[in-house]
């Protein structure tokens, strides 16, 4: 397996298939760069496809800091792995949980970025409605992610039935979850706040959500406001992952976006 041993000493799990400009994609909480099957296959006949394993996910090293630090931490190994690669410049897909993570990234790091998907994301968990305090308080209960992994992953496999592949990575997600990581990496989102720094973003960004719930959708046109050069697109009979709910329309949209940049 390939690992970039880290500044500090951590092993970050990383994969590169395919040739063309570099693709990278980031994973959604508790998950791993498994999430992204149907995309490798697709999209490495285009581009150099880069997974990455965040810190306290999937095969990478511990995530050991105070929740504050976390995206921070994160993003620089993601730019340490880039120059590992002697990559200047990428296009960075980011699902959920990851899609915060590009954000931040795109923010830190402007230079290094050339595009980006942001998908089924959120920029802004503060309760400004009556509608997203039932929505985002339910997400921020932390205590959710310490019940036992079988009933967890039983749970939430059922509420995925229509869509098999989301389904079964979901399953393996839970089975697999670091709670204690999982929890830190929760609590680093529960009072995001990026609006204004994503006004000063100038990169081609392509916004997708899922049609499933409608909290969903409102939050994403949230993201896509504040980011000037930023397309909306909803993916119908979809929900967060929209990859897996849906892979062939995820693909076909992105790839569509990404040929115009």
């Amino acid at each position: 397996m390939p690992y970039l041993r880290t500044k500090d000493g951590t092993n970050i799990y990383y994969e590169s298939q395919g040739k063309g400009t570099p693709l990278v994609f980031i994973h959604g909480l508790g998950a791993s760069s498994t999430m992204y099957k149907p995309q490798v296959e697709y999209f490495k006949n285009f581009f150099e496809v880069i997974l990455i394993d965040l810190r306290g996910n999937g095969n990478s090293g511990r995530l050991d800091c105070e929740f504050e630090r976390v995206l921070g931490v994160q993003i620089n190994d993601i730019k340490e792995i880039l120059n590992f690669l002697k990559i200047e410049e990428a296009i960075f897909v980011g699902v959920s949980y990851g899609g915060v993570v590009i954000q931040k990234l795109a923010i830190t790091y402007p230079e290094i970025v050339k595009a980006l998907v942001i998908v089924d994301s959120y920029c802004d968990t503060s309760i400004d409605s009556v509608q997203k305090l039932f929505g985002v308080m339910g997400a921020k209960q932390t205590w959710i992610l310490h019940i036992p992994k079988k009933w967890l992953a039983r749970l939430t496999k059922a509420s995925y039935k229509r869509w098999k592949l989301a389904s079964e990575e979901m399953e393996r997600v839970l089975l697999n979850l670091r709670k204690h990581e999982a929890t830190i990496q929760r609590k680093a989102i529960n009072h995001l706040k990026f609006n204004r720094q994503l006004n000063s973003l100038e990169v081609p960004s392509l916004c997708l959500v899922g049609d499933h719930t409608k909290l969903g959708v409102q939050m994403m046109k949230q993201v896509a406001r504040h980011i000037k050069q930023s397309e909306f697109c909803v993916i119908k009979d979809s929900f967060d992952p929209s990859n897996l709910c849906q892979p062939h329309v995820f693909n076909e949209t992105v790839h569509k976006f990404l040929s115009k940049i």
